[in-house]
């Protein structure tokens, strides 16, 4: 505020203005910066700091709430096609004075998806504020450990030429003896372990195929520039794009599966979208902390053991006692009441009962 005080007859003049509008106007012009930076930067990429504004009216308590600046700070984060990593340890980062009436969340670490991709178990803590008023905050990447590869059937094998003779040679190889249900079970077991073995050759491995077409396409690209390429090169050329085509498909297929969004349909190209989905299913799937008994575990193999004990102690009694079973007098089904209960329905019995 500014103001020039009345003299004598003269009326004075008052200047206000509201500074969350001044604020709002540098924001914008940050937002642009950044937008322009990132223009320049190839690969993995994040951008830290105090934002000086929130995106959601949960990481505010009390304080003035502007909503544009909220919903532009959200656009940005969208447009960039950022990841706002969750927040471990503390929901606000910012706090005024030292009763912490007003607080609110204006630090965050936001990353590029090939940061994630890059880096294994993306983390964002909150540490301990001692003397500012704003909560440092962490970015931490480690790795999953490596557990059992449990077989997963990929639905772009479907898709791949000769797969499906290939199954049914397979299963006319397989000779068990025995009951139904063992032979079933066994035929299936026996197939899972054909089908790994040839998920590792290079028709059932995507990236090998990928990369095979590749530096086939680049080797005629540097024959082309060298002399020009033959009928018999050109027409190569042309299979070996339809088949890198073919390739992309089966990947997007590959990553639809996975993330399970099975609510989109494959050939629209998303492709980042599912990977974006399957690495969130993954590290929501992660476990870095447990609380037992009152204690925060952090160590992997602790955190194992103690969630191992917790299921054994869950389907374990002490009770070793059991009625005995004698089924020696008890009125058994003739063999035509058991014909007569898997016969199938009949529109004569249905009007009959």
């Amino acid at each position: 505020m500014a103001c020039l005080e009345a003299s004598g007859t003269r009326g004075g003049i008052m200047m206000l203005w509201d500074s969350r509008i001044w604020k709002g106007e540098i924001l914008e012009i940050v937002w642009e910066e950044i937008g322009s930076i990132r223009g320049l930067i190839e690969g993995p990429w994040a951008v830290c700091g105090d934002f000086n504004v929130s995106r959601y009216v949960s990481e505010k308590r009390n304080g003035v709430r502007r909503a544009k600046g909220m919903r532009e700070f959200s656009d940005l984060i969208e447009d960039m096609n950022l990841i706002d990593l969750h927040l471990e340890n503390a929901n606000l980062t910012w706090f005024k004075g030292d009763t912490g009436k007003i607080a609110s969340r204006i630090d965050r670490i936001l990353v590029s998806q090939e940061w994630d991709d890059s880096f294994n178990n993306m983390k964002q803590i909150a540490l301990q504020r001692i003397m500012s008023d704003h909560s440092p905050i962490a970015i931490l990447g480690g790795s999953w450990k490596k557990n059992k590869s449990y077989f997963k059937f990929e639905n772009w094998w479907l898709g791949t030429e000769g797969f499906i003779d290939r199954v049914k040679v397979w299963w006319s190889s397989f000779d068990y003896q025995g009951r139904p249900d063992y032979v079933l079970a066994s035929k299936l077991k026996a197939l899972k372990h054909k089908l790994k073995e040839w998920s590792r050759s290079e028709q059932g491995n995507l990236g090998q195929q990928r990369k095979n077409v590749l530096e086939k396409l680049a080797t005629l690209d540097n024959i082309a520039i060298a002399r020009g390429l033959t009928v018999e090169e050109s027409m190569e050329k042309a299979s070996l794009i339809m088949n890198f085509e073919q390739l992309i498909k089966n990947e997007e297929i590959l990553w639809r599966q996975r993330s399970r969004s099975l609510w989109l349909k494959e050939g629209d190209k998303n492709t980042k979208f599912f990977h974006k989905m399957a690495n969130a299913h993954k590290r929501y799937n992660n476990i870095d902390q447990l609380l037992v008994q009152g204690n925060l575990i952090n160590d992997q193999e602790r955190i194992q053991g103690e969630m191992v004990e917790f299921y054994q102690n869950l389907y374990s009694e002490n009770v070793r006692w059991r009625p005995a079973s004698n089924f020696t007098n008890c009125p058994r089904l003739t063999v035509e009441e058991m014909e007569d209960l898997e016969r199938g329905f009949e529109e004569r019995r249905y009007w009959n009962a």
